[in-house]
């Protein structure tokens, strides 16, 4: 998690985009939230540009790091922090601005445009403030060795042949990819723009129409974002750009390589739930007239439970666990301590699982995950 953090802390181009933006929007005096905070570097932004209260929001133990480092920074008077999910909790007031980083690779890989459709109706004043207000969506047709490894790594040589089927999974996964010029074989199509003042419905679709500029073995479509952070500042991945950040690109494969020559048309829709993330892509080569259809719902490891489970008509019943979980709870009066539920438990439950170690386990899971 710290290796993560550390990767958008000490990236310089990230940090001069977004200190530009928040020089231009941040009024001295004002209130800010910062959705999935991470280590809290953008809320020490906005406090250094004069901001009067930054309320930081994460729901990983990375609150902790933020806390600790604005403190140590001699803003923790100026700093709120809540642990738990944006959508899930309440802040004590509305704030002038709005700040969220997780724009992913391709631009709405982390919830973003949930979590800010959500923030601009219960966090946001009328007036205030989204960073960022639109994300623009690239896709370009690629081929390298890289991509190709994504695509074909489960049948090579040194794969078990028994291991060679798993290779329909992996070219229906997205893959976190770090490209270069000479991997994208022509110019970039706009997708789509998501303008994140606006609501927008469960599914999103485009269609776009790509031109081949170099001959080439093509193995896929890639995917990347330019951010519009305030006016005139943008924020952008993509390996065309001259000062990119240091971010990874989304890298979408098609079922087999197809040598594609200058000049050629390749038709591509590619649609999303961002609630969930799943996408599909289609990629079509006029030219041949093959045609490839993916999805990351057909990439994941789906046991016939799971199906069962997502049906919306199946009827739920508690699972062995989840009637642990709720008997441990059931002890959680206000009264008893850890340790005082763990022996109770034990106690009057020794046959919830096979050992005495792992019933103890479980409880501080539980009790670490579902109380305060």
């Amino acid at each position: 998690m710290l290796d993560e953090h550390l990767g958008y802390v000490a990236d310089p181009r990230r940090i001069e985009r977004f200190r530009a933006a928040i020089a231009k929007v941040v009024k001295s005096g004002d209130r800010v939230a910062d959705l999935g905070c991470g280590s809290g570097i953008l809320g020490l932004l906005s406090l250094q540009a004069g901001a009067s209260r930054v309320i930081a929001v994460d729901d990983s133990a990375m609150i902790d790091v933020a806390r600790d480092s604005l403190l140590r920074a001699g803003y923790g008077e100026r700093a709120a922090f809540i642990r738990g999910r944006s959508k899930r909790i309440e802040l004590p007031e509305r704030v002038d601005v709005v700040i969220c980083d997780h724009v992913g690779y391709f631009g709405f890989d982390y919830e973003i445009i949930g979590f800010l459709e959500d923030a601009r109706k219960r966090f946001l004043k009328p007036a205030g403030t989204l960073i960022p207000s639109s994300i623009r969506l690239n896709v370009a047709a690629v081929g390298s060795q890289q991509c190709y490894d994504f695509a074909n790594g489960w049948q090579a040589q040194s794969v078990p042949e028994a291991f060679h089927w798993l290779r329909g999974y992996a070219v229906n996964t997205k893959h976190a990819v770090n490209l270069v010029k000479d991997d994208v074989l022509g110019s970039p199509a706009v997708m789509g723009e998501i303008d994140l003042y606006a609501d927008h419905p469960n599914f999103l679709s485009w269609s776009v129409e790509l031109r081949v500029d170099r001959d080439g073995p093509m193995h896929g479509l890639a995917g990347w974002f330019e951010c519009k952070l305030a006016e005139g500042v943008w924020m952008t991945n993509s390996p065309l750009a001259d000062m990119p950040i240091r971010r990874p690109q989304a890298f979408l494969p098609i079922g087999e390589t197809v040598q594609v020559k200058a000049g050629d048309a390749i038709k591509s829709t590619i649609s999303l739930r961002p609630v969930d993330n799943v996408i599909a892509w289609i990629v079509e080569f006029p030219a041949t007239g093959q045609r490839f259809s993916h999805s990351t719902w057909q990439g994941m490891l789906l046991s016939p439970e799971d199906l069962i489970q997502a049906n919306p008509n199946h009827v739920p019943r508690l699972s062995r666990e989840g009637q642990a979980r709720m008997t441990i709870l059931g002890y959680c009066d206000g009264k008893r301590t850890a340790q005082e539920i763990g022996q109770a438990v034990l106690r009057d439950h020794p046959e919830m699982f096979p050992s005495s170690s792992e019933i103890s386990d479980f409880v501080l899971r539980v009790l670490g995950r579902d109380t305060a």
